[in-house]
């Protein structure tokens, strides 16, 4: 039988240059082994209330889950799934009952970290990568008109920044009654580094960028501050939150493949029923 996993994690905050506050959010239930990050989006601080309560409700939920949990992979992907939904349906009532929250919305993304393996799940911007033996992979395809427009047009590099839409992601969390979560399976191995970010760092690093911290012997902590720094120094203008997760195993021999357990539509392929919620821009208020 293999070793448990051993993990130890780090979130790091920073309200950016220019934000009046922090609408990103995080949180780490160690002992379940499950993490999330959200980047709340809306007028005053109704982006932060979102965000908020979307990781309460979603992090109540998984420790409803934990006391009794299914007993397959393919059962725990579907109680995320709903525990995700549920969580959209809680915010969104919340911004339909209160004109001074109304709009507002959340990108989420959270993994799920058990024995066999790591299911991860997304709404939005937010990313979810892993390093593993000198090499990050970017999990998570963002649902963003910007992101389809990269996939229609390989030549254009994801740091480019002419294209004026750049800030309208495709889904979201509490916008609509729906929230159509991305959810996958990966394997993990000793080792392994799990990396969830806003876009406040993503939209600024580029993942050769974030490789060459990381790839530096350096603690958790000491990493987390230099991705933050330094996506300052690139000119981020908005909130930037990282959390890192790692295997603290010794590095095992095997190595096994990614696969895909989702039976939502791609980003790629449906049309969004968030009706294009628009983030806050990243240029300077």
């Amino acid at each position: 039988m293999n070793e448990p996993p051993k993990l130890s994690y780090c979130g790091l905050s920073d309200i950016g240059l220019t934000r009046p506050n922090n609408e990103d959010v995080w949180i780490a239930l160690e002992e379940l082994g499950f993490f999330a990050l959200a980047d709340g989006m809306g007028g005053h601080q109704a982006g932060e209330v979102a965000a908020k309560e979307a990781v309460e409700n979603l992090s109540a939920s998984v420790k409803i889950l934990a006391e009794n949990p299914p007993s397959n992979c393919s059962d725990l992907v579907i109680a995320l799934r709903l525990a995700i939904e549920k969580a959209n349906r809680w915010v969104y009532e919340m911004g339909r009952d209160n004109r001074s929250l109304k709009g507002m919305g959340t990108t989420l993304c959270c993994i799920y970290w058990t024995k066999e393996s790591v299911i991860y799940a997304h709404v939005g911007d937010s990313r979810i990568y892993r390093y593993r033996k000198g090499k990050l992979e970017q999990l998570t395809n963002d649902h963003s008109l910007f992101s389809r427009w990269l996939s229609l047009d390989k030549s254009v590099k994801q740091s480019e920044t002419a294209y004026p839409y750049k800030n309208v992601i495709t889904r979201a969390i509490g916008t609509s009654h729906r929230a159509n979560p991305e959810i996958a399976v990966a394997n993990h191995e000793p080792g392994d580094l799990f990396f969830l970010c806003s876009d406040g760092l993503s939209d600024v690093l580029s993942k050769e960028g974030i490789e060459k911290i990381l790839e530096q012997t350096l603690s958790m902590e000491t990493m987390a501050s230099h991705l933050i720094e330094q996506a300052k120094i690139k000119g981020s203008h908005d909130n930037i939150t990282v959390l890192i997760i790692k295997d603290e195993r010794q590095d095992a021999k095997q190595d096994l493949s990614r696969q895909q357990l989702d039976d939502s539509p791609r980003s790629e392929s449906i049309q969004s029923d968030v009706g294009r919620s628009k983030r806050p821009s990243s240029q300077p208020l």
